[in-house]
């Protein structure tokens, strides 16, 4: 398991978690990073909730970073 990956799983995981979501990591093979994210509620925001996709871009834009060898984020929800 990348450790870049794992880090940017955390982070992500600590940006959801107020709202009540969860970002788990899945998998780390062959340069795709697999994610399943649980969105959260926010009766007083609803658009604030962080959709799947903007999460895997989010996310991919960040691990690229910290793992080039990580060229996919994939968001199960």
């Amino acid at each position: 398991m990348s450790e870049g990956a794992r880090q940017v799983v955390e982070q992500f995981n600590e940006i959801v978690k107020p709202e009540g979501g969860s970002v788990t990591l899945l998998s780390d093979e062959g340069g795709i990073l697999r994610v399943r994210y649980v969105p959260g509620v926010n009766e007083e925001c609803a658009e604030c909730i962080m959709e799947p996709d903007a999460l895997g871009a989010m996310m991919k834009d960040m691990v690229v970073t910290l793992d080039p060898s990580i060229t996919v984020v994939e968001v199960e929800a």
